[in-house]
């Protein structure tokens, strides 16, 4: 039995902050099928840098109406329940929602986390892990930096790296390649601590 049950998240920010993101995109998997997905503008209420706007192509004029994180968080949270939730390249998607949820006082989820990039750096066989190769590698195209379909894709390349390890689980997924959890409201995932043998 299939029990990949897990929910991919990205972000894209409006400057080079950890607090101002502008979008989120989150992809829910059970049973390793897709099961449903949101996209959300979120109005960061900071500047935006023309840098990031070159990245992502969204405007400030674009989340004018949209809701802050604040408005937004409800409903996140409630599509995100309590599976484990994994971002490529974690550190930073984790953090963002971190810094964002501190920003407007609100309480981290306790989920545990997993990196998708970690994943795809210990079995695959590649120079470089960037999201778009590993999407390369999987024969998957999709349109780069826009949240949703970096979600998607992310959660694929999840379900392709669990298949060539055999793993069942998210939970084992994890522990086949040495690691352990994360958990958003606390510690990060990592390499877990070999015990001495006595």
């Amino acid at each position: 039995m299939n029990h990949l049950d897990y929910v991919v998240f990205d972000f894209e920010t409006a400057n080079g902050s950890r607090t101002s993101p502008c979008s989120i995109g989150l992809v829910k998997y059970i049973d390793g099928q897709k099961d449903s997905e949101l996209y959300q503008l979120i109005n960061p209420e900071e500047d935006f840098y023309p840098s990031n706007i070159r990245v992502h192509g969204i405007y400030p004029e674009d989340v004018w109406d949209a809701p802050n994180w604040l408005e937004a968080y409800p409903s996140i949270i409630s599509f995100i329940g309590d599976l484990p939730v994994a971002a490529h390249f974690a550190t930073f998607d984790v953090n963002v929602f971190r810094a964002t949820t501190e920003k407007y006082g609100l309480p981290l989820p306790e989920n545990a986390y997993f990196c998708s990039c970690v994943l795809s750096q210990k079995i695959l066989p590649l120079r470089s892990h960037k999201l778009n190769l590993v999407a390369d590698y999987f024969g998957i195209s999709f349109e780069h930096h826009h949240a949703l379909e970096d979600a998607e894709v992310a959660a694929d390349i999840v379900r392709e790296l669990a298949n060539i390890q055999r793993a069942d689980s998210i939970a084992a997924l994890v522990d086949s390649i040495g690691y352990q959890f994360g958990q958003i409201n606390g510690s990060n995932f990592v390499k877990q601590k070999k015990t001495r043998s006595r």
